[in-house]
């Protein structure tokens, strides 16, 4: 009895301790933690509280400790052991710390058949730069049976370490033999070791580039060197490249905010595109707005608004869904005249709102970090860049900060013809006004995630069964979705999903729940579709009702192309007469 209420009451002293700054009190209840953790007299419910609080405030030494605990193979349970390393990953980020003792765990983790161990395995090599794994991330990065975004990974961690090996491994990833995939990604790995020779492999590579491959990374660890812009745009100079290919280039750099005039310039140039036009006079300006109203098409415009290379969902959100670094457009239609639409679309830098101003930051490498602020203290600053990543920069580590632009950059509208511009801003100037692309009052599921690679077993037509749902579904890790998004009407196009090759669909979305109580599912169409509450199955041609706690769930849809008669599909969680159920759809990117 002693022990359980001493426990709680240890841990609240340590709480208001750890809260405090860094003094003696706080470090000598960290190191109190440190062996709490260690004596394993800790509640199983505790653990993960402890963990939190020494990865946050402990010192190397701590850091260490939880290390050897975390990676001992009879300690923690696999999925304590992965929230620690998430832990001492973050730490690592945000306050520069790398744990103290034998990081050789490191090379077991990277040999580890659980993807996420693997993955972290190899961050953390990076990360604590862990010279000893160097032949494993070189072996990684060289291995053509990886997936691109693990050996993407090893590389930059190879780099990190500082390890001799690199540049042999850089020069095997950059040859002619390689697919162009592959030497985009040695001149990405190139550009953290010398940008002006990563430049000129750059300028060959893309020159004899074709449409096949997206330089998309590559151009992106460009625009991550202060240095980088200026150096590919000189190297480019006088260099013939294809205009589609120079256009992928220009699209990846305004797809993340970036206008560097030399660089934009040789493009354009490639491209035969005009990159700087002048400020509308208002006489254009009211033909624009007039030839809007009479030429431009709201449905023909949402599809252009949804077009992938035109990445306006990766920054904004519509009916909740999509992007969360830019304005929620769901309303700006209803707030906002067509010709301030025109304006925002061809000089997005005319109006930022607060919320949105850019910040960038340029570390003591010499690396350049653009987004806008998430979250800010005097440890660390953290930024979400135009992908909606959060970059962590730790205070120590800024050089030099300013503030001011929007991460729109002017240009997009070089890839569209005048009829899809002018169908592009009907949409917008419709979006929140009654009717069809009003403001959505269903709780339809908007936010989906569609499963990127369907095993062969599950591709039958029977469903799964109840294990191979939970282990093969619903157990997958975030990397095995793609994100897609409803229409305002709340439908998901399928053909959004044709890269998808398999007969089956898996789509999932999520609901917060409250307070518990029943809800339902209603969809159209019902054909060929089989519908799972958490891992409660339900077919789809028989109503769907359960009860659920508090807490995020997931709702999971499985589409036989074979028998499912739609173009679209729509899913609305309901509430039931008399249910006491609270909840929202989960929106968001």
């Amino acid at each position: 009895m002693l022990n359980r209420i001493f426990l709680p009451c240890y841990l609240l002293l340590a709480c208001v301790l750890l809260a405090t700054p860094q003094t003696a009190f706080a470090q000598g209840a960290t190191d109190a933690m440190v062996r709490l953790l260690q004596s394993g007299k800790l509640p199983e419910s505790r653990v993960g509280t402890v963990i939190g609080m020494i990865a946050e405030r402990g010192n190397a030494e701590n850091l260490g400790i939880l290390f050897q605990e975390a990676t001992k193979p009879d300690g923690f349970s696999p999925a304590l052991k992965l929230e620690s390393l998430e832990a001492l990953k973050k730490a690592s980020e945000s306050r520069n710390l790398v744990p103290a003792g034998d990081l050789s765990a490191i090379g077991d983790l990277i040999a580890s058949d659980d993807h996420s161990l693997k993955t972290l395995g190899i961050e953390l090599a990076g990360l604590w730069k862990v010279e000893a794994t160097a032949d494993t991330l070189a072996a990684i990065a060289l291995d053509n049976n990886k997936p691109l975004k693990l050996r993407r990974l090893a590389i930059g961690s190879l780099i990190a370490t500082g390890s001799d090996k690199t540049a042999n491994t850089v020069a095997k990833l950059t040859s002619e033999e390689q697919p162009l995939s592959i030497r985009y990604l040695g001149v990405s790995a190139l550009t953290n070791i010398d940008v002006q020779k990563a430049a000129e492999a750059a300028a060959k590579v893309l020159s004899g580039a074709d449409t096949s491959t997206d330089p998309a990374d590559m151009i992106d660890a460009f625009l991550a060197d202060t240095k980088g812009p200026d150096a590919l745009a000189a190297a480019l100079e006088g260099k013939k490249l294809d205009g589609d290919v120079a256009k992928m280039c220009l699209r990846q750099m305004y797809s993340v905010g970036r206008s560097d005039a030399s660089l934009v310039n040789v493009l354009s140039a490639a491209a035969g595109i005009d990159n700087n036009p002048d400020p509308l006079t208002n006489e254009q300006l009211q033909t624009l707005v007039a030839q809007v109203l009479k030429k431009g098409d709201p449905a023909r415009g949402e599809e252009i608004f949804r077009r992938k290379e035109l990445s306006c969902l990766k920054c904004h959100a519509i009916s909740g869904a999509g992007g969360q670094i830019g304005p929620d457009l769901s309303p700006v239609g209803a707030t906002s005249p067509v010709d301030y639409v025109i304006n925002s679309i061809l000089f997005p830098e005319m109006a930022v709102k607060e919320a949105y101003i850019m910040k960038s930051i340029v570390d003591f490498d010499g690396k350049m970090h653009q987004g806008i602020v998430a979250d800010e203290n005097e440890d660390r600053t953290i930024l979400k860049d135009a992908n909606g990543n959060e970059i962590i920069i730790p205070a120590d580590d800024i050089d030099l900060e300013k503030e001011g632009g929007s991460l729109m950059p002017k240009g997009l509208a070089n890839f569209l013809t005048e009829d899809e511009f002018l169908d592009l801003v009907a949409y917008v100037a419709q979006l929140g006004k009654p009717g069809p692309y009003g403001i959505r009052s269903e709780p339809t599921i908007q936010r989906w995630r569609v499963l990127k690679e369907v095993p062969d077993a599950l591709q039958g037509e029977a469903n799964p069964s109840t294990g191979e749902f939970e282990s093969q579904i619903l157990g997958l890790d975030a990397d095995a979705w793609l994100p897609v998004y409803g229409k305002v009407n709340g439908e998901l196009p399928l053909a959004d999903l044709s890269e998808i090759d398999s007969p089956v669909l898996f789509l999932q979305g999520e609901i917060e729940v409250v307070d518990g109580g029943d809800i339902g599912v209603e969809m159209n169409p019902k054909q060929g579709v089989t519908a799972w509450i958490i891992d409660d199955e339900f077919p789809g041609n028989e109503p769907i009702q359960t009860s659920v706690l508090p807490g995020r769930h997931k709702i999971t849809f499985r589409l036989d192309k074979r028998t499912f008669p739609g173009q679209t599909f729509r899913a609305v969680v309901t509430k039931p007469a008399g249910s006491a159920a609270q909840y929202t759809v989960v929106g968001g990117s």
